[in-house]
């Protein structure tokens, strides 16, 4: 009797010997596969972290540099706007200056030959004027090239209705009544359509530069 309880303990033994070495290989081969596992995240974490530092550090630098080039942009405009005023202004002036039915002589001077420098003065004013506006118009919105467009095409009509009469007489010829009422009367046009043209664009001015 004793014999087969020892034999059956044996048994047991050795059956649940295999059983618990099996249990903790694997609890062993568990550990392992799980420290490896952790590793590799944690590895994985660093390199993540690693690259959206770098890409964060990338997008500073590009928001620097747009920031950088809106603020070179806008200089530029400023730039742009205050010379174009200028140039407006400096061309109205000498406009109106010539066409004026009221003129200044100085003692001793040609009127005709005044004239001539004036109508010469303010051809050479203009033209500086168109060749910034075009080399420049990049930096306008299409309402101001379009009222500045005006401004010039107005402009040049207002003066050539004057100047005209400064050629014919060069040519030896004169212009009829009504070419020649007309041409005296151009100085009217400044109030009428230049004044509120330079109004017009100067109010645009102002928006564009509040933005």
């Amino acid at each position: 009797m004793e014999d087969i309880i020892i034999n059956i303990l044996i048994a047991f033994v050795c059956g649940l010997i295999p059983t618990l070495l099996t249990l903790y290989l694997n609890e062993r081969v568990k550990g392992s596969i799980k420290n490896s596992f952790d590793e590799k995240l944690e590895q994985l974490k660093k390199e993540h972290l690693k690259e959206i530092s770098q890409f964060q550090t990338e997008l500073s630098y590009l928001k620097s540099k747009e920031n950088f080039k809106f603020t070179k942009l806008h200089e530029k405009r400023f730039e742009v706007l205050q010379k174009t005023f200028q140039f407006l202004n400096e061309n109205l002036s000498l406009l109106s200056t010539y066409i004026s039915p009221i003129k200044f002589t100085p003692n001793g001077t040609d009127f005709e030959e005044n004239e001539k420098l004036a109508s010469q003065e303010y051809r050479d004013a203009h033209n500086k004027f168109w060749k910034y506006f075009k080399f420049n118009s990049i930096y306008f919105d299409e309402d101001i090239e379009n009222s500045l467009n005006n401004f010039f095409k107005e402009s040049s009509e207002i003066f050539n209705l004057y100047d005209k009469k400064l050629i014919y007489k060069s040519m030896g010829q004169e212009l009829d009544r009504k070419e020649l009422f007309n041409s005296t009367m151009a100085y009217k046009k400044i109030p009428e359509i230049i004044n509120p043209l330079k109004k017009e664009i100067e109010i645009k001015f102002r928006k564009l530069l509040e933005e």
